[in-house]
């Protein structure tokens, strides 16, 4: 996934968080779930491999800077997902390698939530994501046509989290709308919650049980999927994710640039 300047109309808000809530074992709490949700779809992650029944590689091959592969994504023992960004270098220069899943099932409406932990480098950026597979068609009818969701974007020595909504398509007549909040730790190494809350009227997002944003004025009508998703573009200072690290990320299992996920949970009203 990329952040786009749009040309069209922007609506931005900025809001400030206090600390995170904490658990008494020091681990971030998920967002309250009232008890009218039921949980619909799990994965924690505990089999020796992505389960491919739940979730597609997507859009693989080179994608900005990177090369999405099935090789950046693998999963540890003990129920974690790893999403590597990690370099090679050979004859021809330095190639890095990103990964990207998506959920095969779609969804509509519910609460959406991941306990993931970022760590990116310069260069690359990390997200949760729900996407629409009718993005801006029809155009001007994002509640028709559906809109790029992200619950989180996490950037490079920022512990900011990045919120943002994008719709009618990625060219001239794209619009958006989003918050980035004060420091909550995002690209800090630790597992952290991020919700999202889809109902006809709204888009409410959490951040470790705390809620964070509301988004009202164009409201996704239509099912999408899931994306988790790490990346690599080459930028400027203060462009996005920056410049890529001089001589990349390490090799696959020694870089430090990744994303860890406990696990994806979706819930929805009964």
């Amino acid at each position: 996934m990329q952040y786009f300047r749009t040309t069209g109309k922007l609506i931005a808000a900025v809001l400030l968080l206090t600390a995170c809530a904490k658990g008494k074992t020091g681990e971030a709490q998920p967002a309250p779930v009232a008890g009218t949700y039921k949980l619909v779809w799990s994965d924690e992650f505990n089999q020796s491999s992505l389960d491919t029944t739940q979730w597609f590689y997507r859009q693989p091959g080179v994608r900005h800077n990177g090369f999405n592969d099935s090789s950046a994504v693998y999963t540890l023992p003990g129920g974690n997902l790893v999403i590597e960004v990690y370099s090679d270098t050979s004859a021809s220069g330095v190639k890095h390698y990103t990964g990207m899943i998506a959920t095969r099932r779609q969804f509509l409406y519910g609460k959406f939530e991941c306990r993931v932990a970022f760590r990116n480098k310069p260069g690359s950026w990390s997200a949760f994501w729900l996407q629409t597979p009718t993005m801006g068609n029809p155009m001007g009818n994002p509640r028709v046509a559906g809109m790029e969701i992200d619950v989180v974007e996490s950037l490079p020595d920022d512990g900011r989290a990045y919120l943002n909504l994008h719709w009618d398509g990625y060219e001239a007549n794209h619009k958006t709308a989003g918050i980035k909040t004060a420091d909550v730790g995002c690209n800090d190494g630790n597992f952290h919650t991020y919700t999202l809350e889809w109902t006809p009227e709204a888009y409410v997002f959490w951040i470790d049980g705390k809620e964070v944003w509301r988004f009202t004025q164009a409201v996704s009508q239509r099912s999408e999927f899931i994306i988790l998703s790490s990346e690599v573009k080459q930028g400027t200072t203060g462009i996005w994710a920056g410049s890529i690290v001089p001589g990349g990320y390490g090799r696959k299992g020694s870089s430090q640039t990744r994303m860890v996920v406990d696990y994806v949970k979706v819930w929805q009203k009964q």
